[in-house]
């Protein structure tokens, strides 16, 4: 945008202000009217921030202020604090589940949330600008803007991504030994009802998940035997628990 234009416009709560020479528009920049933001049009092209036109050396940061931390000198406490939620969650969300229910996704969603402000307001702190707020949904996508914008290496991204296998298996894990546990008394109430037996189930060990929801498995009795069974997960969250001839 030529600077010697007498047709500036500027753009303020959707209307169109101007024209003005360039000298006024520079004025409504010392007043504060238009800041490096405000869209400005100069005749030629379109409607662009005040910041890449001929204005932008009165925006320039002061001489007297520094510039911002490093890269390695930046506070990365709570980045690493996201990328420890995935186990932390998952171990929780074991113990919890009863109580939590469905409600369990908040042990996730409420950390990273308020971990990710936390981490906004010390890169803006050290004066580094931070990803958007909303990446804080999408923790994986803010992790390697954060490095990105910070020319760090995606160490805490690696980390976060290591943290959500681990995370999945404990998840698969705990899931089996709530059905090994729940499968035990269906055990010893089978021997007493269908064999007439006096024997109790001790512990029940899945050996296999031979398809989606259904697994070979054994169970230790109190005499010292071991029995070959099947569990299968109902749709109802209730389990089919069935001894084959041995």
């Amino acid at each position: 945008m030529p600077e010697e234009t007498n047709n500036w416009y500027y753009a303020e709560k959707g209307e169109k202000l101007g024209p003005f020479n360039f000298e006024e528009l520079k004025d409504l920049v010392t007043k504060g009217k238009v800041s490096k933001d405000t869209k400005v049009w100069g005749g030629i092209g379109d409607w662009v921030p005040a910041y890449q036109t001929a204005l932008s050396g009165m925006f320039a940061a002061p001489s007297n202020m520094p510039p911002p931390l490093a890269g390695t000198e930046v506070y990365n406490l709570y980045v690493w604090l996201v990328v420890a939620i995935p186990i932390v969650g998952a171990l929780l969300e074991l113990l919890l589940i009863d109580v939590l229910g469905a409600a369990s996704t908040l042990l996730y969603l409420v950390p990273n949330v308020v971990l990710c402000v936390l981490d906004e307001r010390k890169l803006k702190a050290a004066g580094h600008q931070a990803p958007s707020s909303w990446w804080c949904l999408v923790i994986p996508v803010y992790l390697w803007k954060r490095a990105t914008l910070l020319k760090q290496k995606k160490h805490y991204f690696w980390g976060w991504m290591a943290a959500m296998v681990i995370s999945i298996f404990i998840t698969i894990g705990g899931s089996e030994a709530a059905l090994e546990e729940s499968a035990c008394p269906i055990v010893t109430d089978i021997i007493a009802n269908q064999f007439y037996g006096s024997a109790t189930c001790k512990a029940v060990t899945i050996t296999e998940e031979v398809s989606a929801g259904f697994y070979k498995a054994t169970a230790t009795l109190d005499t010292g035997k071991d029995l070959f069974i099947t569990i299968e997960k109902q749709g109802d969250d209730s389990i089919y628990v069935r001894i084959p001839n041995q």
